[in-house]
């Protein structure tokens, strides 16, 4: 009884001095290791907690915010040297499509802490519906063929994309456009492009993703009826003066589109057109001429009436031009050749003289490698080898030749 009487009569003291030894402890330790308030040094990312199932943030979330925060100098220390020590966070449980003004939240790992203020301290979020549709995919053609040519509608795979994102925005998108050169193309292509969603007026709708991003496109490139591309074969006459050669012959454009209104004179040319005759006698130096083709009756070119013609003319070493025959390498087995237009190509050689005084034609090749073609008709580039040391090809014409595969037939 007397021990209580005691405390009711003490009490109040020794509370005041428990509360004073307190103070002074506070005060010794806030004297040795103050707070602080400082900007945290680093931007803080911020995530996403509770976001319903099939919702998304339509308008995304600023990349950062700055948090202020009140820690003892030690504890600066320590998050200075965390860089995941601090995490901020939006709240987004129960939330249904709509615009909110939502508060970012922190999380500090290190303690004691307190957070003084977070820049910006809420964020406006657009929440909807995620959806996925599947949208055509519409390919537009730039320019135009070659004359002589036409293009065939655009073959696209895959045909048809998914289209991703927010459920206002994907509704807004009707198909994905690519878009394609044709500019004065003469042959069948394929070429991969980008794709882009846009709306009915064909304009970009953004914020949404594409799947896959990009398509295989296909373009049949055929030359209209009356319409051909043959090879220019350069009529030479004369010879350049002695102790001169010939070192290279070249034509531009190297082929020609020819027409005519009976589309069987077109088909019965031989693969090349030649040029009206080009005088060389005596020549010493190089020579350039503007020549007009040779063209049947009936058949026009289409463009340009000439072609220009360079002749380069070089002192002696020596050269010699050779007619050779073509012939055809890689062929298919069940492929065979229907004809070879022209059926000779004139070589251009050159070489120390006793050599190529003694150059049997058998020592020249001309060839065509026909690996991986179907039948059809091409207009190819030939290789020529030369099996004799110090015998070099200077050029050849024509620069390309006709041939026309076909499939094998049976004889009866």
């Amino acid at each position: 009884m007397g021990v209580w009487r005691w405390w009711k009569r003490n009490f109040s003291t020794l509370l005041m001095s428990f509360l004073l030894a307190v103070a002074v402890w506070v005060s010794a330790v806030l004297s040795e290791d103050p707070n602080e308030v400082r900007v945290y040094p680093r931007p803080v990312a911020v995530s996403v907690v509770g976001l319903g199932k099939g919702l998304m943030t339509v308008d995304g979330l600023p990349a950062s915010v700055r948090v202020t925060l009140r820690a003892p100098r030690s504890v600066w220390a320590s998050l200075e040297g965390d860089p995941t020590g601090v995490q901020a966070f939006v709240n987004l449980s129960g939330l249904t499509p709509g615009v909110y003004a939502v508060p970012v939240q922190v999380r500090v790992a290190a303690q004691p802490v307190e957070v003084v203020g977070v820049t910006p301290a809420r964020l406006q979020i657009t929440l909807d519906r995620r959806l996925t549709r599947e949208v055509p995919v519409r390919v537009d053609l730039r320019g135009e063929v070659a004359v002589g040519y036409y293009a065939s509608a655009p073959v696209v795979h895959p045909a048809a994309v998914e289209v991703s994102g927010p459920a206002l925005a994907v509704q807004k998108v009707t198909a994905v456009r690519g878009q394609v050169s044709i500019e004065g193309v003469r042959e069948t292509f394929k070429r991969e492009i980008a794709l882009t969603p846009v709306d009915a007026d064909g304009r970009q709708v953004a914020g949404v993703t594409v799947q896959p991003s990009r398509a295989m496109v296909t373009v049949a490139v055929r030359q209209l009826g009356g319409y051909r591309d043959v090879a220019v074969k350069v009529r030479l006459v004369g010879q350049v003066a002695n102790g001169y050669r010939i070192t290279n012959v070249t034509v531009s454009p190297p082929v020609v589109t020819v027409f005519s209104q009976q589309p069987q004179k077109v088909r019965n040319l031989p693969g090349f057109v030649e040029t009206e005759a080009l005088d060389i006698s005596g020549a010493t130096d190089d020579i350039d001429a503007r020549l007009k083709l040779v063209l049947p009756e009936g058949i026009s070119l289409v463009g340009e009436d000439t072609v220009l013609v360079q002749v380069n003319v070089a002192a002696i070493e020596t050269s010699v031009t050779m007619s050779l025959p073509v012939e055809v390498t890689g062929l298919s087995a069940d492929l065979e050749v229907k004809e070879i237009s022209p059926k000779l190509v004139d070589v251009i050689l050159s070489g120390p003289l006793p050599v190529l005084e003694g150059l049997q034609p058998s020592a020249v090749r001309v060839a065509i490698d026909a690996s991986g073609l179907t039948a059809g008709t091409y207009q190819l580039k030939p290789t020529v080898e030369v099996l004799k040391d110090k015998v070099k090809v200077e050029s050849f014409l024509p620069v390309t030749v006709e041939v026309t595969l076909q499939p094998v037939t049976t004889k009866p």
